[in-house]
């Protein structure tokens, strides 16, 4: 069980958003949610997550941007938040491009089913 550990979901999608959140919340966690770099900054101003759910394609900043933003801004609170990048892009350079700016994992949203998530979470321990 995940007890109350911080998580922020950076989804633009409204209707996964709330999947997603209600899962995780369901598993334990603390859940803050964001459609965007701007909201996601300014949530990380008092909320400090252990884990972040990144999605690739968001308005304004990609995910990817964001991800580079997060690992070398001590400012933002997240260096060491682990960071899970949740996209159905499944394209190899996508991957590749994330887990080398620092992603600790990347999972196709197709692939699985909300429910899983905080399961996957807690494996990036």
């Amino acid at each position: 069980m995940a007890g109350s550990k911080n998580v922020l979901l950076i989804e633009d999608e409204p209707a996964l958003r709330e999947l997603y959140k209600s899962a995780l919340m369901q598993g334990g966690y603390t859940v803050e949610t964001s459609g965007n770099a701007e909201e996601a900054y300014a949530k990380l101003a008092r909320f400090i997550p252990e884990y972040i759910c990144l999605d690739v394609m968001l308005p304004g900043k990609s995910g990817l941007e964001i991800l580079r933003d997060l690992r070398s801004n001590p400012a933002l609170n997240a260096v060491d938040s682990k960071i899970l990048i949740l996209t159905n892009l499944a394209q190899r350079s996508v991957t590749d491009n994330a887990m080398e700016h620092g992603a600790d994992g990347y999972i196709i949203k197709a692939d699985i089913l909300p429910i899983e998530l905080p399961e996957i979470l807690a494996m990036l321990d």
